[in-house]
């Protein structure tokens, strides 16, 4: 498994990669097995995206709590 400031790190680009899928799974043409295997990797990006924003969330939430927009949250403090 990722860690988690590698996820946050490869957002964007995973994103990035998750919207091609989409717009490959749109295609008229794709066999069945090749459509099993792009929505496979949309679904682990889609993962992967998913637990980077639920991080980002809790980072927020953490220094909202604590009154310190700046609040060092250490990696491994929150509940993932």
């Amino acid at each position: 498994m990722a860690r988690t400031t590698d996820k946050l790190k490869n957002f964007e680009s995973n994103y990035e990669k998750l919207e091609q899928l989409v717009r490959d799974l749109e295609a008229p043409d794709l066999t069945l097995k090749q459509s099993l295997d792009l929505y496979e990797k949309a679904v682990k990006l889609s993962k992967d995206c998913e637990d980077a924003l639920d991080y980002a969330r809790q980072k927020a939430a953490a220094m909202v709590d604590k009154g310190d927009e700046t609040a060092d949250v250490a990696e491994g403090v929150l509940d993932l």
